[in-house]
């Protein structure tokens, strides 16, 4: 089936110019979530696309080079917008330079037809490349949507492929805008396939950074960026889980700041926080990649051990009061000294066993710690059940 070529071309600058009004109209909420570029790109793309239907009744530098331009622009700024929507910084120098390398080209060559119309499609073919390569670079692990950008940049490079081969063939004369014939509905129709494609998955590429924050945000705490209480929690029953599973051993240690409240008395809150941040800081650098750490009250830390022994739990948790206490916290031109207290359960989980069971030993046992003089670790007893295995 043979289309009217500039009806077609005008039902793609209509289709993006919808797409491109919602996008920048949302994306004028926040400039940085990459909608407001993705929806330039777009009016950039209808623009072009208006540009061509006019060819052969307008001037050749506004029907082909402003055209051909345009959708370089268009190109350039699909690019930007994965950028924005990775929150990464936006190659500009590169990805400006192939537009200008466009208007260069077609300010020289306008008045040529097959040199033209190479030009136009090496640089178009060159920018899908780089769209194609950082949309697969810079892809979520979980996400699913760079997909559509690649496979839109794939139709695109098959689209331009078609041309040039037909260019160069001696078809230059029938790939003209104006012209209609099957292999310019083709090309044609390929253009309003990479529109939906480049705009649908920039927009899903924006809603999974979106979820994927709202998930970060649901699951750490806002000061420390620690897993919250909620967090620990189910990650102490994975933990719990897989330790009964595979008969290992599983030590987790409740830890409390020593006299957290004299510290925001004398200091203030703010001291307060810069504290608990200093902590987290200083427990992180000692921890190994299998260990775990969440807030799991105001001053009181849960961390999980996995396959440690009572012996092993001991050492570690004991090292890391030792670095703590050598690790004075600074705010406002004061040092804060610090220490904690810390109780701890180590076993290998029955099937009774609960995450409430096991933070009730290691609680117990913090207690036990503080009531010794703080600053210091307790091992929660055993159980007649652990007596037993021992």
């Amino acid at each position: 089936m043979i289309a009217h070529t500039p009806t077609l071309f005008a039902s793609v600058a209509l289709v993006a110019t919808i797409m491109a009004f919602c996008l920048i109209l949302v994306g004028q909420l926040n400039k940085r979530d990459g909608l407001f570029t993705t929806g330039c790109g777009l009016l950039a793309h209808a623009l072009a696309y208006v540009c061509y239907t006019l060819y052969g009744q307008a001037p050749l530098w506004l029907t082909y080079g402003a055209a051909n331009l345009l959708l370089s622009v268009a190109l350039a700024l699909y690019t930007a917008g994965i950028f924005r929507i990775r929150e990464l910084r936006v190659p500009w120098p590169l990805i400006a330079s192939l537009p200008a390398l466009m208007a260069l080209l077609m300010a020289s060559l306008i008045n040529t037809l097959e040199p033209r119309m190479l030009a136009a499609s090496g640089v178009l073919t060159g920018q899908c490349l780089l769209l194609v390569y950082w949309a697969h670079r810079h892809a979520r692990s979980t996400g699913r949507s760079y997909m559509l950008l690649i496979i839109g940049g794939g139709i695109s490079l098959i689209g331009l492929t078609l041309r040039v081969i037909a260019i160069l063939a001696g078809g230059a004369t029938e790939m003209q805008y104006d012209v209609s014939n099957l292999k310019q509905t083709i090309s044609v129709s390929i253009g309003t396939v990479t529109v939906m494609m480049y705009s649908l998955g920039l927009v899903l590429l924006s809603n999974e950074r979106s979820e994927s924050r709202l998930r970060q945000m649901a699951r750490h705490d806002a000061l420390t960026t620690i897993l919250n209480r909620r967090a620990i929690l189910e990650q102490l029953a994975e933990e719990l889980e897989r330790a009964r599973r595979c008969g290992s051993t599983l030590a987790i240690a409740m830890i409390d700041i020593d006299h957290f409240k004299q510290i925001n008395d004398q200091h203030g809150h703010l001291a307060g926080d810069e504290v608990l941040c200093h902590c987290v800081r200083n427990l992180q650098q000692r921890l190994r990649q299998s260990d775990c750490i969440g807030r799991y009250g105001g001053e009181e830390f849960l961390l999980l051990l996995p396959a440690t022994s009572a012996e092993g739990a001991m050492v570690a948790v004991d090292a890391l009061r030792e670095a703590l206490a050598q690790t004075p916290a600074h705010f406002a031109g004061a040092t804060i000294p610090l220490s904690f207290s810390a109780g701890l359960w180590c076993g290998i989980p029955g099937p009774d066993d609960s995450t409430d069971q096991l933070i009730a030993h290691a609680d117990k046992a913090l207690y036990a710690a503080k009531a010794g003089g703080r600053n210091c670790l307790s091992l929660s007893a055993p159980t007649e059940r652990l007596q037993a295995q021992a």
